[in-house]
Order: C-alpha cells, then sequence, then structure tokens
C-alpha cells in the first residue's frame, strides 16, 4: 500500500505544473517579420555618421515584428572590430559578419551604409537604398537632409501602410567583393539561409 501512495504522489508531482497552470502554453517566439539588413563598414565615415540616426530608428521602430541586423560585408571586418563598432556607437541591435558576402550578393549591395528592409512573409524587399539623402556623393553632404527615405519606410510598416518608396541609390564606401572563387567555392554555401 506504501508502495501505491508513493507512485501515486510521484505522479501527482510530475502533473502539478499542468493541472497549476491549464491555461500555460509552450510556444515558440514567433519569428520576425521585416528584417531591416543595415549593410555597413566599421572604417567607412558615412557608416559611422549614421550611427546616431540608426540608433534612434532601431529604439523607435524595432518590434516582436521589425528586427534590425547590421551586417558587415567587407572583407576586412573581423568581430572584434564589429564589437568596437558596436560599443562605440551604442548599437542596441545584432550585428554580424556577411563573411562570404551571401546577403550582400543576394541584395546586390554595392555600398556602405546601404539598407534593405525585407518583408520575410511576402518574400519580398520592400525597400533598399539610402537612409537619407545628407550625402549626394561621397564626402559631400547637403547642409539640409531633405528626404528620410528609411523612417518613412518604418512609419509606414508601423501604420501598416504599403511602403510609398521601393529603391533609391545609396551613397557610401565601396565594399571590397571577395575572390570569386572563393564565394562560389561548394564549401562556402550555406546549407540554409535563414537571415
Amino acid at each position: 500500500m506504501k508502495t501505491r501512495i508513493t507512485l501515486f504522489s510521484f505522479f501527482l508531482l510530475l502533473a502539478l505544473p499542468v493541472l497549476a497552470f491549464p491555461n500555460v502554453k509552450s510556444e515558440s517566439p514567433k519569428p520576425e517579420r521585416i528584417s531591416v539588413y543595415l549593410f555597413l563598414g566599421e572604417e567607412c565615415i558615412i557608416s559611422q555618421q549614421y550611427t546616431l540616426l540608426i540608433r534612434r530608428l532601431h529604439k523607435e521602430y524595432a518590434s516582436d515584428e521589425i528586427r534590425f541586423l547590421g551586417l558587415f560585408p567587407n572583407p576586412s571586418s573581423n568581430s572584434e572590430k564589429m564589437a568596437v563598432f558596436k560599443k562605440k556607437y551604442k548599437l542596441g541591435f545584432d550585428l554580424k559578419i556577411d563573411a562570404l558576402q551571401h546577403k550582400m550578393d543576394e541584395f546586390g549591395v554595392k555600398v556602405t551604409p546601404e539598407v534593405v528592409v525585407f518583408d520575410h512573409l511576402k518574400k519580398e524587399v520592400l525597400y533598399q537604398g539610402r537612409i537619407d539623402n545628407t550625402f549626394f556623393r561621397v564626402g559631400k553632404r547637403r547642409t539640409i537632409t531633405t528626404t528620410s527615405e528609411l523612417e518613412d519606410v518604418l512609419i509606414s510598416l508601423k501604420d501598416k501602410k504599403p511602403a510609398a518608396l521601393e529603391k533609391t541609390s545609396a551613397v557610401g564606401c565601396f565594399i571590397t567583393p571577395l575572390d570569386g572563387n572563393l564565394k562560389n567555392a561548394p564549401m562556402c554555401k550555406p546549407a540554409e539561409d535563414n537571415e
């Protein structure tokens, strides 16, 4: 009889969390719907100039549905330089090295900074190009910024409206392409790219 009580007590203890919290579901978090890919270069002065604005946009518009991700596609980038960049400019979102330039090639990005706003649900680019029109040539900036393309797109997303603009030309530092043989080597291709 004692054995039965002990076994019953044991099974009751196992079932207690389910009985005590019947409405709690263990769901995995939903993946973000929109990615704001920011192609950056830690040595690019224009990328550095935009960090304050990028930080503000991230603070105002990042959500469960919208994720910001900094991508560093230059071969000279490494995790140490990226960590210094993140700390120096106080960026509150993840930074990754696009070591084999897969994301860069996927979107046809040529300079830093360039932004790509991608809808994972629709599998389409909502916007690609410059952050705003502060720079009209490398080393040449306007005294007054008159357009703010990235923020306009983020406002549209927040208001559940379609983005008015799809593409602009980005002004920035040219990305050094990797040797074509390295990029096309079968061992360098990711099995599945979820970013």
